[in-house]
């Protein structure tokens, strides 16, 4: 019988003993599982968000014309939310969000389209675990937004102006590529879509750099610009002395000039002239 006792009580004081323990290492193991099931979420939210998001919102969501900057520090540190009255979390508003869609804005933000609805319960494409995995991946770039990082790094030189003449630097294409698909959103509407006239070419047509050299010699020219570079800058900064025929204006931002560096514009440009 004693016996008996004796092993009951051993299992009783190794029951405890392994109680204990998981009690001890329970914490750390759930964050860890956490920070893995988080970190999953991210991953499969930013592939989503590249095939479905990226085309108005940019790559790192830095906005275009086509959709507002989503990775800025007033949509984290609360201050957008405050200003529309949202009295909820930012998780819960981005979940709406992306699964409802939204309207066209009211505030004069010149969007050419509505947001789409993507959740199942809409109408849309996305179950409810892809709606979190994208808002995780979005939620993901809070810190750095708060912080004021920003994907790519605007130097100090002398601002471009309207200056359709003046002297630029000289141009790298890969720089004025990841301008374009990145912070200026020129892709959004040149190179993804229909939204803008093509940079490439097409129907028969050649790409822009040339289009721009033919249009400058034609009689009904009414631009400044002399050459298909000068053509090219005066795009940008003067965005509607070439409404091309098909596009209406002022669709696309006219304050460029204002935005973006001569090196900016130089890259940029370096870029336009590979789409022969």
């Amino acid at each position: 019988m004693k016996y008996y006792v004796a092993g009951g009580t051993l299992a009783f004081i190794s029951a405890v003993a392994l109680l204990i323990v998981m009690t001890v290492i329970e914490p750390a193991r759930m964050e860890s599982f956490t920070r893995s099931y988080e970190s999953r979420q991210i991953e499969q939210g930013a592939l989503i968000f590249e095939s479905n998001c990226l085309r108005c919102h940019g790559p790192q969501g830095e906005g275009t014309p086509l959709g507002p900057p989503l990775n800025r520090a007033d949509l984290f540190n609360g201050e957008y939310l405050s200003a529309i009255g949202w009295s909820s979390t930012l998780r819960d508003f981005l979940n709406s969000t992306v699964s409802a869609g939204r309207p066209l804005p009211s505030d004069g933000t010149n969007f050419p389209q509505p947001m789409p609805t993507w959740s199942e319960a809409f109408g849309g494409q996305f179950r409810p675990d892809q709606i979190d995995n994208v808002v995780a991946y979005i939620i993901n770039w809070g810190d750095r937004a708060i912080a004021g990082a920003q994907p790519t790094e605007i130097t100090d030189d002398l601002m471009m102006g309207s200056d359709i003449f003046i002297e630029l630097p000289e141009g790298d294409p890969e720089a004025g590529q990841a301008l374009a698909e990145g912070t200026l959103g020129c892709a959004a509407c040149h190179i993804l879509s229909t939204v803008g006239p093509p940079w490439a070419a097409t129907d028969g047509l050649p790409g822009v750099a040339v289009r721009g050299a033919i249009r400058v010699q034609q009689d009904n020219y009414t631009g400044n610009a002399t050459s298909a570079d000068e053509y090219l800058i005066e795009s940008v900064v003067e965005t509607n002395i070439h409404v091309v025929e098909g596009f209406q204006p002022s669709i696309m931002p006219t304050d460029f000039g204002e935005r973006i560096t001569l090196h900016d514009m130089a890259d940029l440009l370096a870029f336009m002239q590979t789409f022969e």
